[in-house]
């Protein structure tokens, strides 16, 4: 291969990359490594009268909700868009472009941001202005309720934090128990039809495949989302293709198209079995509370014969 050929497919890939990171947080969620305890010790224990919360990704604000700090939270992302109250809440910036003077406006006691290179720049701009913030890394399960388990140290609610986590972690097991030794369907997650592309082993969607008695289609790759060819595809054979919509059009145009998409390849069991299913990306892909009713309904999917709780 030559080297600006690979150049090049290094830059997609970066590209790519950063749209994974901006789908788990926003609508689709990402980041890798525990918060530091030095982040962590960042925020004084002794908590001010007023707190004043900002909240730079919508799966955080979906998190401080979750942990009953609604009159708390002074201003959140425009993509913040659950729960409802989030969005007449002040705006600053989006989840790639903060507002820094937005945030100071908000006269925040406390800001929660990601980990990945734009928002922990800003949490250290922050914290060298004097603003207690505290960056976490959510690409995980593991990694999500340690980040709970973070905020609710910081913001004085770790009985609620525990709740949360205990919440989602009974529905995994629940839902491992109950799935176990099924027969394990080999499920095809695309994150992009073209170029396309897939979710891979090392990834909480591989997580979440797993605990609902699944395995994945596609076997262990270099990249986390690797594009994959049709000689790739054919010879993953899926038995199940799910998408993650990140909007209702987005929802109404993947459900009207993946016929006549996926029918070029009539051999797929997936297709010949008519099990190819679009999903809520905010339940499915926001690493955040909802995240259990995500697992549902990729149970769902896999065990279409199986009641299920409302």
């Amino acid at each position: 291969m030559k080297k600006t050929t690979l150049i090049t497919l290094l830059a997609i890939d970066a590209v790519i990359l950063a749209g994974i990171i901006f789908l788990v947080g926003h609508s689709w969620n990402r980041y890798r490594a525990k918060p530091s305890i030095a982040e962590v010790n960042t925020v004084t224990p002794a908590l001010p009268k007023e707190l004043r919360i900002v909240s730079m990704a919508p799966n955080l604000t979906e998190i401080l909700f979750a942990l009953g700090l609604n009159q708390e939270i002074a201003a959140v992302t425009s993509d913040s868009d659950y729960p409802s109250q989030a969005q007449s809440l002040p705006k600053v910036g989006t989840f790639w472009q903060p507002d820094m003077e937005a945030i100071m406006k908000a006269k925040p006691t406390h800001v929660f941001a990601l980990g990945f290179k734009q928002q922990a720049s800003l949490a250290e701009r922050l914290r060298s202005m004097g603003c207690k913030s505290l960056s976490l890394n959510i690409e995980s399960f593991p990694e999500l309720f340690s980040g709970i388990r973070a905020i609710g140290k910081t913001v004085g609610k770790q009985e609620q934090a525990d709740r949360l986590i205990y919440r989602i972690q009974n529905t995994q097991n629940t839902l491992k128990r109950r799935f176990a030794g099924r027969g394990d369907p080999k499920v095809l997650w695309v994150i992009q039809r073209e170029p396309l592309r897939v979710a891979g082993q090392d990834t909480f969607v591989d997580e979440m495949i797993r605990t609902c008695g699944g395995q994945n289609a596609i076997e262990k790759t270099l990249h986390q989302y690797p594009p994959i060819s049709q000689e790739s595809l054919l010879a993953a054979a899926p038995d199940i293709i799910i998408e993650p919509a990140d909007s209702a059009k987005d929802y109404e145009r993947l459900s009207r198209t993946a016929g006549e998409f996926y029918g070029r390849y009539p051999s797929l069991p997936a297709v010949r079995d008519k099990r190819i299913y679009v999903l809520d990306g905010d339940l499915v892909s926001r690493l955040g509370p909802r995240i259990e009713k995500g697992l549902q309904e990729v149970a769902r999917c896999l065990w279409p014969q199986e009641k299920f709780e409302e």
